[in-house]
């Protein structure tokens, strides 16, 4: 676009000044500035106003609110936490915040966490100015809005005028999103409760005034030589635990305030006591200590050098125009050759030189500052690492066992001769599936929080591969020519279909929903994947859920095999013939009121059969008061005389005799094995052979080639327990090597995954809540009555600080909503005790989000950036003015974009008894369906075209058909 018709363009868009023109009309040249949308409507015009603001930082406002006339809101800022917000994210008291708060990736670039510590971390590379710096935390425009448009100070004099271009005008509500109280920082800082009538007034931007110092004015020209380039170029590199955060010690430190208080009423009396007459900020008997550089010739600096930043990296090590580039600096010689100073004591003795009255105490200072180690602060998030293993191969000799551990990361192989460990390999993040290729030469690990599949030389046991895959891999397989890999993403309800020649994704195959695991038949010519999550079904219908078939010749989809009025079915195997597959599954009774836990009518556990004919039976794993809850996973001996079935929940596995099942199932009419044994509990102990104990938490299982031994991954133990098929007994145990130490957040994950707590150990709180997330199941709960107010399940991933929970909000913590209320409607036993309540309470705090799939590091597609501004817009497409209540981001600010409160966006329906609901999270919103308190939406669409008819949750009658898709796409993002 010609910088004519972008001038002519930004005519249509009211309060926008003449520097705006100036300035975007040289923006081509901006790295990553979009291109700008047609003027199509009145609405469009304005959001592309809107989204061509950008943030300037606050060096720009400074240049008018840090004046001797009173506006001297600058220092006020400088010297409050708001400015060293990004810097206290280095802090370790951060790093305990974030494991409590489900978060495990670095603070410093965790949307989480820089969304309230920092401005504009969510905008793109583009949205911010060159003099913009992340790092300089809760600056002016966190509260004010991007100060593009209102900066300039003809507009800035006229706040009417001021508004219209964007400057916003916080009010308690915005402020709040940030300050409302979070369990996490609570339970580490113990802060006294925010009021906002007191802390707005601590923030005051009344002060007194402060003239820039001279020495910024730069009006000589630059010396040959090095020159100095300011902290915020350090701080590219030197805010990371590799390099001992050192711009945010410096930034917490008296240094970085070292100008800014020259402004200060203490100043002004030190320095008149000191015989200097005057603002101290522009003596250089005050600056040549508080301003780097000052004092030496003509202060040679680049203009990235700002001198209000006060003591800065270079007063100590030098200009370091010569040694900053990351080239230099990795060799220690070559730097010191450029002229960094190793900062020794008499370095400092040139200003803590006894004046003012103060002596300088250089070990108890050095100690203070010390930047020079790495910092493991963030390390030790981990410092307690677990093995967790979940699942299992084994090779055809037998010999060797390879077992995927989600919470090390790593894969582990075991002799199982010798049953010991030969070696640890790690992978990337929560692996979780593992598979031999045909000529056993690697080993396939999926990782679920990595989305890639790592390749594992078998022999060497390194890392010889990773290749991107769908969303939260699962179970992997290859075909029988070990030239296509297969992997089931739950994440992304399809299949990952991979060549291993060229190493990439070729194609996906849609599959249901929560894609999980697989088994390829005995003729090699078919490739069964379970599905976790039932399809989407009419509201208030049964469950219905899907075992796809691949055919590997083509590798398409040949079949899609339907098992009613089951969901999380998970593990399978086939039989040795190829007669049948197994599958396990639950029976969720969730259409009916919870009132009854007898006769499995909250949750019975069971098995599929998968006929080669195309029939399916079901069948249950639970007795009468004794339950089987969460079958996990299934392996079926080499003779198919004995399958095994992993009860998670339980801490056993059921062995199961073939053919008396296949008896049971013959000697019963069509209409019993449809519609009475899918719901017998009288029948299991005809097949069951034995529940045989194992470890806390079983999950994968796999047998032995030649049938003697079934291993089980005993993933709360770090441990493979080993079954012998003819005793039917554990003989074994092959100990991963975890740590022995059992913490906190340790013992709530075992609560959180055993069914002991429930009446007959009918069910656990992974039951409904698979790997923290979701089942996709509405439930009638039946505290405020029966057959009303049903509530869609929610996720348990990264929700501690979104308080309060329940839909109705009724429960202000999490250990309100696991104590006694979970007793009386849920397990029907003794509550918890406690200690139990508050171990529970740490694990469900701390099990992480996945990382958003859909949102870049640092730009959005064109399609999410207008959802963006549909997302925040203010006005209809009409052109009239969305109340501020209706508006999208008012109810869902971010980082965590819900503002928490409870309110009535009229989407309550026939069953229920009120229409006031929590506000939910939006943080990875697309893998939480359906959607709605109840459920009702399948989609997010849905949620706007079928239940919003009358514009109450926010206004969006008046989008047209591309609009909404591009909203959805944004609130993907989130």
């Amino acid at each position: 676009m010609s910088r004519t018709s972008r001038i002519f363009q930004l005519s249509l868009f009211p309060g926008l000044s003449l520097l705006l023109l100036f300035v975007l009309g040289a923006s081509a040249a901006r790295q990553g500035d979009p291109a700008e949308p047609p003027a199509r409507a009145k609405v469009q015009a304005t959001a592309a106003s809107k989204a061509k603001r950008f943030y300037v930082g606050v060096a720009s406002c400074r240049k008018c609110h840090d004046d001797p006339k009173g506006r001297n809101q600058f220092n006020v800022w400088y010297l409050l936490p708001h400015a060293k917000g990004y810097a206290t994210l280095a802090m370790r008291e951060s790093a305990q915040i974030a494991k409590l708060s489900g978060i495990n990736i670095d603070v410093l670039t965790s949307p989480i966490c820089l969304g309230c510590h920092s401005t504009a971390s969510d905008a793109e590379n583009w949205e911010r100015d060159k003099g913009f710096h992340l790092e300089d935390g809760v600056q002016c425009e966190r509260c004010h809005g991007p100060g593009s448009e209102y900066s300039d100070p003809a507009i800035m004099a006229d706040r009417e005028a001021a508004v219209r271009a964007g400057l916003r005008i916080p009010d308690k509500d915005y402020c709040m999103n940030c300050h409302e109280e979070k369990g996490s920082h609570q339970s580490v800082l113990k802060v006294k409760p925010y009021v906002f009538e007191t802390a707005i007034e601590t923030i005051s931007h009344k002060g007194r005034g402060g003239a820039v110092p001279e020495t910024s004015k730069r009006s000589q020209p630059l010396l040959d030589g090095p020159k100095y380039v300011g902290v915020m170029v350090c701080a590219r590199c030197h805010n990371k635990s590799t390099t001992g955060f050192a711009f945010s010690k410096w930034r917490l430190s008296s240094h970085a305030d070292a100008c800014v208080t020259l402004g200060s009423d203490k100043a002004r009396q030190i320095a008149s006591g000191a015989g200097v007459e005057g603002d101290p900020r522009q003596a250089p008997a005050c600056l040549k200590c508080h301003v780097t550089g000052q004092g030496e010739p003509e202060g040679p600096s680049l203009k990235t050098f700002e001198p209000m930043r006060g003591v800065q990296c270079e007063s100590c090590h030098g200009p370091g125009s010569e040694y900053a580039r990351e080239e230099v600096m990795i060799d220690k010689a070559a730097s010191r050759r450029a002229g960094l100073n190793d900062a020794p004591g008499e370095t400092c003795l040139r200003c803590h030189n006894g004046f003012h009255g103060k002596t300088l105490e250089y070990e108890s200072m050095w100690k203070a500052i010390s930047h020079s180690k790495p910092d493991d602060a963030q390390n030790r998030q981990q410092a307690v690492e677990y093995k967790t293993p979940f699942n299992l191969a084994v090779t055809r000799d037998g010999r060797r066992l390879f077992v995927a551990c989600e919470g090390s990361g790593s894969l582990i192989a075991v002799d199982t001769k010798k049953r010991a460990v030969i070696a640890e390999t790690k992978v990337q993040n929560l692996p979780h599936g593992v598979s031999l290729s045909p000529d056993e030469e690697r080993v396939f690990v999926s990782n679920r929080g990595s989305d890639t599949v790592s390749v594992v030389d078998a022999r060497t046991y390194k890392v010889v591969a990773a290749f991107s895959v769908g969303d939260e891999p699962h179970d992997l397989m290859s075909d029988v020519s070990g030239s296509t890999l297969y992997v089931a993403n739950a994440g992304s309800n399809d299949i990952s279909v991979v060549s291993l020649r060229e190493g990439r994704e070729v194609k996906r195959l849609s599959a249901g929903r929560g894609t999980w695991g697989m088994s390829r038949s005995p003729d090699n010519r078919l490739i069964y994947v379970t599905n976790n999550l039932s399809h989407f079904v009419k509201f208030r219908a049964p469950s219905r859920s899907e075992v796809t078939v691949i055919d590997t010749g083509t590798a398409r989809v040949r079949n899609r095999i339907v098992i009613p009025e089951a969901n999380l079915v998970q593990g399978i195997d086939f039989s040795p013939d190829g007669e049948f597959a197994l599958v396990t599954l639950l029976r969720t009774k969730n259409l009916v009121p919870m009132v009854r836990v007898v006769q499995g009518w909250v949750i019975t556990n069971g098995i599929g059969i998968l006929w080669k004919d195309g029939r399916v039976d079901q069948l249950l794993l639970d007795e009468f008061d004794h339950h089987f809850a969460d079958p996990t996973d299934v392996a079926i001996t080499a003779k198919g005389r004995y399958a095994y079935v992993s009860g998670g929940g339980v801490n056993a596995v059921a062995a199961i005799d073939v053919e008396r099942m296949k008896e049971v199932l013959n000697r019963a009419s069509s209409e019993e094995r449809e519609s009475v044994l899918p719901n017998h509990l009288g029948v299991p102990n005809d097949y069951i052979v034995k529940r045989i104990e194992v470890g806390r938490g079983p999950r994968g299982l796999v047998a032995s080639p030649d049938g003697r031994f079934v291993y089980v991954a005993d993933a709360l133990d770090d441990a493979v327990s080993i079954i012998d098929t003819a005793k039917q007994e554990r003989v074994g145990v092959i100990d991963l090597g975890g740590p022995k130490e059992v913490t906190l957040e340790r013992m709530g994950e075992r609560i959180f995954h055993s069914a002991e707590a429930t009446y007959g150990c009918q069910f656990s709180c992974h039951s409904c809540h698979p790997d923290g997330g979701i089942d996709g199941i509405t439930y009638d709960i039946e505290p405020d009555g029966i057959g009303i107010n049903p509530v869609d399940n929610r996720t348990l991933r990264g929700i501690l600080d979104t308080a309060p929970f329940k839909w109705t909000g009724k429960n202000p913590s999490l250990s309100r909503q696991c104590g006694p209320r979970l007793a009386v409607f849920f397990t029907r036993v003794d509550p918890f005790t406690p200690d139990q309540v508050k171990a529970l309470d740490r694990y469900i705090c701390s099990i992480p989000r996945n990382p958003n799939r859909y949102r870049s590091e640092d730009r959005l597609t064109p399609a999410q950036r207008r959802g963006k501004a549909i997302f925040e817009r203010t006005h209809t497409n009409t052109g009239e003015e969305i109340p501020v209540a209706n508006r999208c981001d008012t109810c869902h600010p971010g980082p965590y974009f819900t503002n928490r409160r409870i309110v009535d966006v009229g989407t309550r329906s026939e069953l229920d008894t009120g229409g006031k609901f929590d506000v939910p999270q939006l943080n990875n919103i697309y893998e939480n369906a359906p959607f709605l308190h109840d459920g009702r939406a399948d989609t997010l669409e849905e949620i706007w075209t079928r239940f919003n008819p009358e514009d109450r949750h926010g206004v969006t009658n008046d989008m047209t058909k591309d609009q909404l898709n591009d909203l959805i796409e944004y609130l993907k993002t989130l």
